[in-house]
């Protein structure tokens, strides 16, 4: 995920890209982490990630309830 994410230490990124260049099926894996990352991205920016306030709402009404 380092790799993905592009936090890894340029020797790991090295080994890796050597490692892609190498072997179809990992570079294939790889691709498919990059696209599940632009896509978890933009469901972020796109805020599909936070609950609504509705819902937060619901949820501590329903708190409320139980705890009574």
């Amino acid at each position: 995920m380092l790799y993905v994410y592009q936090q890894a230490s340029p020797i790991l990124k090295m080994a890796i890209d050597r490692v892609i260049k190498e072997d179809a099926e990992i570079a294939e894996e790889v691709k498919l982490l990059r696209q599940s990352r632009k896509e978890m991205d933009k469901a972020g920016k796109d805020g599909l990630m936070s609950p609504s306030s509705l819902t937060l709402n619901k949820i501590m009404q329903y708190a409320k309830k139980a705890k009574s």
